[in-house]
């Protein structure tokens, strides 16, 4: 039977709606965070060197007894939403400045100067401002002077922070900056190195993305996006690692993304969607590591239902990611 106009109209305004409201509930507020250019963070190949990693400012110098390093350590990190721990090897520093006479760098030139030194070796910046303490005394247990005192946290974080992260193939490094005390002579750091394996990163449970392909060679992907547009929203991170996954345990394995919508507008626009969907897909796992030879990324359009449109729930099915290993 054909969708008659009116109830066709019905139900598209509903998959709109519903995916308008799944945006405002999802998406996190980014008044304080910087910018994500991505839900993976990409991996680096830069050699970082030595830990800790980061030269001293000019002019300023390590404060002996506040300068600590701990062999393991669990510290306590913010992205603009929620606060999670990163277990590791730590560095707590506080830099004073060594001449009051001779200039030394402001708050502006000090975070001018980790940026570039972490875009440098392949990181990016996860966090800029204050920390909400209400919500860190409700996750860790503690106020920030307390955590401070043993490393947990980066010394002086209440007058604000910026916080990096750099990801390579064998760890990640965990960067909090603290340079808005520079107007009291000081600026604090505090580094954690954290052992990792990017293959380890779904084995918490089965990878069913990579046993549908080496059962079926084809898979169906659980990837949200905003409406319209080919903005992957937060709900789609655990899916986009076990794509991860399959190549880091499959480097060999080319495969082709097949981004489908349903019928709603034009088929000339649902091509331009859904290619610029799949093409997203396809730089998310690239500047993961991937190689781009290794994926193909296709914008199907509307032209392959595998159920009927005559319902919410079909038009949502239709509105997929596909994997078919070649």
């Amino acid at each position: 039977m054909k969708l008659n106009a009116s109830l066709f109209i019905v139900l598209v305004f509903s998959v709109i709606f519903s995916a308008a409201q799944q945006k405002k509930i999802t998406t996190p507020a980014v008044s304080n965070t910087a910018k994500q250019d991505s839900l993976i963070i990409p991996v680096s190949k830069a050699d970082l060197g030595i830990f800790p990693y980061f030269k001293t400012l000019p002019n300023f110098f390590n404060r002996s007894g506040d300068s600590i390093t701990y062999n393991q350590n669990k510290v306590y990190f913010y992205d603009g939403k929620s606060f999670f721990a990163v277990i590791g090897k730590t560095s707590r520093q506080v830099k004073s400045v060594y001449d009051y006479k001779k200039k030394y760098p402001s708050i502006f030139e000090c975070i001018n100067e980790y940026d570039k030194l972490i875009s440098a070796l392949g990181g990016k910046k996860i966090y800029t401002g204050k920390l909400p303490e209400d919500k860190l005394k409700a996750f860790a247990g503690e106020d920030m002077v307390s955590l401070g005192s043993r490393g947990q946290l980066v010394t002086s974080a209440y007058y604000g922070l910026v916080e990096y992260v750099i990801k390579t193939p064998e760890k990640e490094v965990w960067i909090q900056l603290v340079p808005y005390s520079m107007e009291s002579y000081y600026y604090s750091l505090l580094i954690v190195e954290k052992e990792t394996k990017l293959v380890d990163l779904n084995t918490n449970k089965p990878n069913q993305i990579l046993g549908d392909l080496l059962k079926n060679k084809k898979a169906t992907v659980s990837l949200y996006f905003e409406p319209d547009t080919d903005n992957l929203l937060s709900q789609s991170k655990d899916e986009l690692l076990s794509m991860l996954g399959v190549f880091q345990s499959n480097p060999s394995f080319k495969i082709i993304v097949e981004s489908h919508n349903a019928p709603v507008g034009t088929p000339e626009y649902n091509i331009q969607l859904t290619q610029k969907r799949a093409d997203k897909i396809k730089s998310e796992l690239t500047n993961s590591g991937v190689k781009s030879e290794n994926i193909e990324a296709i914008g199907k359009g509307d032209r392959s239902p595998i159920v009927k449109n005559d319902t919410e729930k079909g038009l949502l099915t239709n509105t997929r990611i596909e994997l078919i290993l070649k």
